[in-house]
Formats: C-alpha cells, sequence, structure tokens
C-alpha cells in the first residue's frame, strides 16, 4: 500500500497550503510560495493541483493576484480524499479490489481486507487541518515539565 509520491507531496502542499491560507485573508495562494516553502517543483505541483481542482479540492483563480485556495475548509479535506483522488483507492492486493475469484472463503484475503480498511480508517479520520495542528506542535517542540 506504497503511497505514490505525488499524494506525498500534495498532503505536505495542501497542509501549507491551509497554513498560508489563513494569513492569506482569503485571497488565493501563489503556487510559488507554497513549492518553495516545502522544497516541491512548482512544475510537479502544478500537475498536483490540476488534479486536484478538478477533485474540488482546492480553487484557482488565474490573474497577476491568482493562486489556489480550498473549495471547502481544510478541516472537511481528509487525506483519503486526496489520495485516492491523485492515486485511486490504497489497495493492497488484488482481492481488496474485488479482482480476485478466490477472496471468499479465503484467510489471506480477509488479512489484505482488514489491513486495507485499517489503512483507510486512518487516513479517512485525518484531515489536513489536523496536519497544520501536528506540524504547530511539533515547531513548539516537546512539552516542557518544571520541578
Amino acid at each position: 500500500m506504497a503511497i505514490s509520491s505525488k499524494s506525498r507531496y500534495a498532503v505536505r502542499a495542501l497542509a501549507e497550503l491551509a497554513a498560508l491560507e489563513t494569513r492569506a485573508e482569503g485571497r488565493p495562494v501563489p503556487l510559488a510560495e507554497i513549492a518553495e516553502r516545502r522544497d516541491i517543483p512548482q512544475q510537479f505541483l502544478e500537475q498536483v493541483f490540476g488534479t486536484l481542482r478538478r477533485a474540488r479540492i482546492v480553487q484557482s483563480r488565474r490573474g497577476a493576484s491568482g493562486g489556489y485556495r480550498f473549495a471547502r475548509p481544510p478541516s472537511d479535506v481528509t487525506v483519503l480524499a486526496v489520495v485516492t483522488a491523485l492515486d485511486g483507492a490504497p489497495s493492497p492486493a488484488e482481492c481488496t479490489q474485488g479482482l480476485c475469484e478466490r477472496a471468499v472463503g479465503c484467510g489471506a484475503a480477509s488479512v489484505w481486507i482488514e489491513a486495507k480498511e485499517a489503512f483507510e480508517a486512518v487516513l479517512e479520520r485525518t484531515t489536513i487541518a489536523d496536519l497544520v495542528e501536528r506540524e504547530a506542535g511539533a515547531r513548539r517542540g516537546p512539552a516542557m515539565y518544571y520541578i
């Protein structure tokens, strides 16, 4: 169930977009800024964000004051939605895609299906807003205890 580099970059870029969007006061964020801040090639992000736009995860605006912003709140955009938009549904084996004739009654198939469901559950309950919070927490560092 490897996640493609396209999805990994997209999730990082969307976390940056969410963080910048709050400071942009409703203005679209230029893709160049996201690319620079996350050290991701801008051309690559242009392709990825085109797909995310078609999936209605982000909106774009052309022109000098153009850029991207979320089509819905980052708290409503799950990591699973991003991965599925870019890579399709994650799947560890053919039996989890309904392609195996022997999946019914197969012990191995039940393991792959259970793994897929657990993997998807984590991605489904994690939103882009959650990632922004995690990154902010990591920047603050571990809690300090004084005695």
